[in-house]
């Protein structure tokens, strides 16, 4: 090739352009490559996060239960505050759901069907006046303490914990153990938060990758020089042939134009002169 080809290529692989984009995309590769997945939450984003779940989860269950009870009632044409106090009204009045229900109500916290009928009688007034209001209150205030209930397990997924299992049986132990420890359970409550801070929290660092230097061809070995009578005119010295250009292995794609640079770089130069069998005269390589 030309001299004016590899100057031309030789401008295009110093392009400030070219090194922008590689270093962009060596970037992106290491942020990929990244263990955990990116940057650890803070504890407001995970709690937020799960706030967010539950609320779909139990404004969901509302919806169902309020459109299978509108559909069995005939009330598909009252009012979703209306339907959502009949709802209410059924669910603590009416013995609809399984008998083990009842059983653990009564042994977990000492309650009977007659005083889910009784606790309807107290909030039926707030109830009939904020109907169409509580219908998204209602799922909000649950989703909100169910998240707050389980934050020492949120925290120490969140962490990482290595003892997050049992910060998570040590959370659900708090509603086996209310029957018989009852206010004592916060106490059980804060010393689960407390140890969902243990361990974990550190971001590994990033694994750069090492570069692998490619092995540069061997050199053909000189041809020993022969000897020369008195007569003989001394030719002249052999231009000194170019370093070869060792490139250093990225995890970035090369482009285009660096391959095709590496390729003429890396080609075998040729002498431009060479003796005869003779030793008397000189040509030159086309």
């Amino acid at each position: 090739m030309s001299q004016e080809w590899l100057k031309q290529l030789a401008e295009l692989s110093n392009d400030k352009d070219l090194r922008k984009r590689a270093q962009q995309m060596q970037k992106a590769q290491r942020a990929a490559a990244r263990p955990g997945g990116g940057p650890q939450r803070s504890l407001v984003g995970a709690a937020f996060g799960s706030f967010f779940r539950w609320l779909f989860l139990f404004g969901l269950a509302e919806a169902a239960a309020m459109f299978v009870t509108a559909q069995s009632q005939g009330l598909a044409n009252e009012s979703w505050g209306y339907i959502f106090h009949y709802v209410v009204w059924y669910a603590l009045t009416q013995p609809i759901f399984p008998a083990e229900i009842y059983a653990g109500l009564q042994e977990w916290f000492g309650l009977l069907p007659a005083d889910l009928s009784a606790f309807y009688d107290k909030i039926n007034p707030i109830v009939q006046d904020q109907q169409d209001k509580l219908v998204y209150y209602v799922p909000a205030a649950a989703a909100l303490a169910v998240t707050l209930f389980f934050l020492p397990a949120i925290n120490a997924a969140r962490r990482r914990s290595p003892i997050r299992v049992l910060v998570w049986l040590a959370n659900w132990a708090v509603i086996v153990l209310f029957p018989s420890l009852a206010e004592g359970v916060m106490a059980l409550w804060l010393g689960a938060f407390v140890f969902s801070f243990v361990g974990g929290g550190g971001q590994r660092a990033p694994r750069q990758p090492k570069p692998q230097q490619q092995q540069a061809a061997p050199q053909q070995a000189r041809p020993a020089s022969q000897p020369r009578s008195a007569g003989q005119p001394r030719p002249s010295s052999q231009p000194q042939r170019p370093a070869r250009a060792q490139t250093v292995a990225t995890p970035v794609r090369e482009s285009a134009v660096q391959r095709a640079v590496n390729s003429v770089v890396s080609v075998r130069h040729e002498r431009t002169v060479s003796r005869r069998d003779d030793g008397r005269s000189w040509i030159r390589g086309r």
